[in-house]
């Protein structure tokens, strides 16, 4: 009996036990997945230029796409105006003008020819506005104030002979004649000065092509309106005397040619004459003027 007790007392005591061991331990936390959320796509509208990043440094250069135009003196105008206004033969301004008021072409010439001096025609009123030449060109005539003719080469060769009737002829530099001026003149005056009235033709060598034909044309067209002479000093000019195929007058040419036709400059002035306005008072000192300029 007592061994029996014994028996249920230590079964007592181990169930004690366990019973105490489950109360005191720590249960782990199961641990949840945490489910990660799906990426979104936004749609974002950029504006502007996007930055671009490089691995390797780079110079940037700026891009100045502005041309600067040239800025002439007062005196640098004066002088190339002097310049192109005269020459050894004519020292009178009009003394070889042609009135601009009707303006012809005839002989082979092209649509492209008719078209080029209609152009230039428009582009010398819109920077010469005291002074408006017809913009469209008599075709097929050449009883204008001024004239173009074009011409075979044998024909220019020929026409070359007729001299003194014919006035200057120029030769590009393998000799071979591009352009000839002839002229019929009339005396005329005002009230201050006698010059001479003058119709001329042009005669252009109708083999020339290109920016070449074009110049002859407008130079031939510039002749006769009183800009008989050249520079040696500015090669953009259409007036310079060295080979040149330029093909509408440069910035000082039109500053010239409004000197032309300001007003104070008239047909029948001398060089001393055109000093004299442009410089101020002309004084004479033996043979030689001395020239003091307005302030």
């Amino acid at each position: 009996m007592k061994f029996k007790y014994s028996i249920i007392l230590l079964v007592l005591l181990v169930a004690i036990v366990c019973i105490a061991g489950c109360t005191n331990s720590t249960s782990e936390p199961s641990s949840t997945p945490v489910a990660t959320p799906a990426p979104q796509v936004v749609n974002v509208t950029v504006t502007g230029t996007p930055t671009v990043v490089n691995s390797t440094p780079t110079q940037i250069i700026p891009v100045n796409n502005s041309t600067e135009a040239a800025i002439y003196s007062p005196d640098e105008i004066d002088k190339h105006f002097i310049d192109i206004a005269f020459n050894n033969k004519f020292q009178t301004i009009g003394e070889l003008s042609a009135s601009g008021d009707t303006v012809a072409i005839t002989g082979s010439y092209t649509d492209n020819d008719v078209s080029t001096l209609s152009n230039f025609l428009l582009q010398f009123n819109n920077n010469s506005p005291a002074m408006q030449l017809p913009t469209v060109p008599i075709q097929g005539s050449n009883g204008a104030d001024i004239n173009f003719n074009f011409m075979p080469e044998s024909s220019m060769d020929n026409l070359a002979q007729e001299q003194p009737s014919v006035g200057l002829i120029n030769r590009d530099s393998s000799g071979e004649i591009v352009s000839i001026y002839k002229s019929t003149t009339n005396a005329e005056s005002n009230s201050t000065y006698g010059y001479t009235y003058t119709s001329g033709t042009v005669f252009i060598n109708n083999n020339l092509t290109g920016d070449e034909r074009t110049h002859y044309m407008i130079r031939g067209l510039l002749y006769y309106l009183g800009f008989v002479g050249q520079t040696t000093t500015y090669p953009d000019s259409i007036f310079y005397a060295g080979q040149d195929n330029t093909t509408t007058p440069d910035l000082i040419d039109w500053q010239a040619i409004d000197l032309m036709y300001g007003g104070n400059i008239t047909p029948g002035m001398t060089i001393s004459d055109v000093k004299h306005v442009l410089y101020g008072t002309a004084e004479n000192a033996g043979n030689n003027y001395v020239y003091t300029l307005n302030t």
